[in-house]
């Protein structure tokens, strides 16, 4: 290695752990910040409730449209969702939680903002994807293993939708950094 070369990587050793630090409090402060926002008592206002319950519809009419698909007898009212299995969305069955969370990772990562506006966009949009997925899963659960269900919804499906959130971000990231080095990584998985 030659004395430039050298020079070279252990500046870029020493900036990597105040790019990580960065990092970390920018993505904790955004974080803090969508969370209150979301946690926040606006019920005392009546903004959260209106923008919440509209939310909530949404979700409730996008994965009845997908049961529809296979189940011609399922019907979407409101936030519920009814057929062979009745399914409310609620607050906490919209993913919000983990989407502050990607959509925090992503906007502190150091990348050109175009970079990461297509990975908020496409990144958003899949984890819609992944949530309507897990609704659909927990009403089949619903209709051929009724016992499992509060496992399902309490327990497995919120972790795989947390483990895809962050694979999501992983490949994002590679995504972000743009550079040659990140590129040769092995994809995740090979």
């Amino acid at each position: 290695m030659t004395g430039l070369a050298a020079s070279e990587s252990a500046g870029e050793s020493r900036t990597l752990p105040k790019l990580g630090l960065r990092f970390a409090l920018v993505y904790l402060a955004i974080a803090a910040a969508l969370f209150s926002i979301y946690g926040f008592p606006f019920e005392l206002f009546g903004a959260r409730s209106d923008w919440l319950a509209g939310y909530l519809r949404m979700y409730a009419s996008l994965a009845g449209s997908a049961l529809h698909v296979f189940d011609p007898a399922v019907i979407v009212t409101g936030d519920r969702i009814d057929g062979r299995f009745s399914l409310q969305i609620v607050r906490n069955c919209d993913a919000i939680e983990v989407n502050i969370l990607f959509v925090s990772a992503i906007l502190a990562f150091p990348a050109p903002w175009k970079r990461r506006s297509i990975a908020l966009i496409a990144g958003l949009a899949a984890l819609v994807v992944a949530n309507i997925t897990r609704i659909c899963l927990l009403y089949y659960v619903g209709v051929y293993r009724p016992t499992w269900f509060a496992t399902a919804h309490e327990e497995i499906l919120p972790l795989v939708l947390i483990a895809f959130t962050a694979l999501s971000f992983i490949g994002w990231a590679r995504y972000l950094t743009g550079s040659k080095a990140a590129r040769e990584l092995p994809a995740i998985g090979a």
